[in-house]
């Protein structure tokens, strides 16, 4: 999943110094005063285009709105389960005649973060990430379950200029194809978009005040002075249950890589214990009573890998069930940072769950309805040696190619 971030031009909210940011920075570094602020939006992250000084003044400035996803797609059908990495925008209105895509601007410009400030008129999408990526899905085939898992996913305001009834470029200052006759007599009908802004907040450990540590793309802050762990939740940080398994043959040179842990509730297919999950997916193992007794837990990687991967991790983790050697104290060694959320980690349990079905024909149809909420979790650092090029689990054997991690950072 490489390729090229957007860039987004930000002024340091203590000195007013210039910074340039990555699309997946969620920490603001100024390198002048070297304030560290950690970036929390209102909902997803929502940039704009800026429109050329002079066109400002040549009507009434409106703000498109694009969804912009860099991620993978995942498609379940009985034909089995089917991934691709998709980097894509689209508009998010149904108006017809509007330009469908934003092409190149938004790696030639440099985007800006939508404030309360910011002038023009920002019209609300009409349409859902899904809805305006309907492409994603394999027309060809019946589709049972589809999810995202994103590595950007963002609304991008793109401006163009209304003059009388006809639309100009609020960039080029080119005229724009007509939407349509009616379209300037139903804008009032359009709510404006919320000026949702950018909180920034001090990376400093709500518990003991220490600085935390984690690297621009980092979703989970970790202290190393009272080892505890802080993920942003509303306009703060809230804290997150860490775990880390510590076998006795680790060393200084073992890296840990970071799952969440989640205990799912299904609503839609009576799957509450272990041994329900045995009979599922027909796994090589009694259902006895204990089987029957084990919580139901699954597992994701807090970690940016290709789909194939991802998805190998989730069943393996979920099968296997690593608990031995719990320790609650987190790892002061070499760890990798956790740059996935929760939300995306959940929206994988069903992928997870289809991938692991046996009869698909009887159970693949009743994904439709399915719906998943987690009820438990924790982020727990499972140990991995490195060898050579590659990283090991003691337990299970599996292995990571290190290159594989790199879209996520570096170890």
């Amino acid at each position: 999943m490489k390729g090229s971030s957007w860039q987004i031009e930000q002024s340091c909210p203590q000195c007013g110094a210039p910074i340039t940011l990555a699309e997946t920075d969620h920490i603001l570094e100024c390198p002048f005063c070297r304030t560290r602020l950690y970036l929390v939006p209102n909902g997803h992250f929502s940039y704009y285009l800026p429109p050329s000084p002079s066109m400002e003044s040549k009507g009434e400035l409106l703000y498109i709105p694009y969804w912009r996803f860099r991620g993978s797609s995942f498609t379940a059908t009985l034909s089995g389960l089917s991934n691709r990495f998709v980097d894509t925008n689209t508009v998010a209105l149904k108006t017809p005649g509007l330009q469908h895509s934003l092409g190149l601007r938004p790696q030639t410009l440099k985007l800006h973060f939508v404030a309360a400030e910011t002038k023009g008129r920002f019209i609300k999408p009409e349409l859902s990430l899904e809805q305006a990526l309907p492409g994603l899905n394999n027309t060809n085939r019946e589709v049972f379950h589809h999810a995202f898992i994103g590595e950007a996913v963002s609304l991008i305001y793109s401006p163009v200029v209304l003059h009388g009834k006809s639309f100009y470029d609020g960039i080029l200052g080119r005229p724009l194809s007509s939407p349509g006759a009616d379209f300037a007599e139903t804008l009032p009908s359009l709510n404006d978009a919320p000026k949702t802004g950018i909180k920034f907040v001090p990376t400093l450990c709500p518990y003991c005040g220490w600085e935390m540590e984690g690297d621009k793309k980092s979703l989970v802050m970790i202290c190393k002075n009272c080892d505890s762990a802080w993920k942003p939740g509303g306009q703060t940080f809230e804290q997150v249950e860490t775990a880390a398994i510590m076998p006795p043959q680790a060393d200084e040179n073992t890296a840990y890589l970071p799952f969440w842990r989640m205990k799912p509730k299904f609503d839609g297919m009576d799957l509450t214990s272990y041994a329900d999950l045995i009979r599922i997916a027909n796994l090589p193992k009694a259902a006895t009573a204990d089987t029957k007794k084990a919580p139901l837990h699954f597992w994701s990687p807090a970690f940016k890998v290709n789909p194939p991967l991802y998805l190998r991790l989730c069943r393996q983790m979920t099968v296997f069930r690593p608990y031995e050697y719990e320790s609650e104290a987190l790892p002061k060694n070499l760890f990798y940072q956790a740059n996935l959320p929760l939300e995306e980690a959940r929206d994988g349990i069903i992928m997870n769950l289809a991938q692991m079905i046996a009869d698909k024909k009887r159970l693949y149809p009743r994904l439709r309805e399915l719906s998943v909420s987690v009820e438990e979790y924790r982020l727990e650092y499972h140990p991995f040696f490195n060898e050579g090029r590659e990283l090991i689990h003691p337990g299970m054997g599996v292995a990571i190619n290190k290159t594989a991690l790199s879209m996520g950072g570096e170890l």
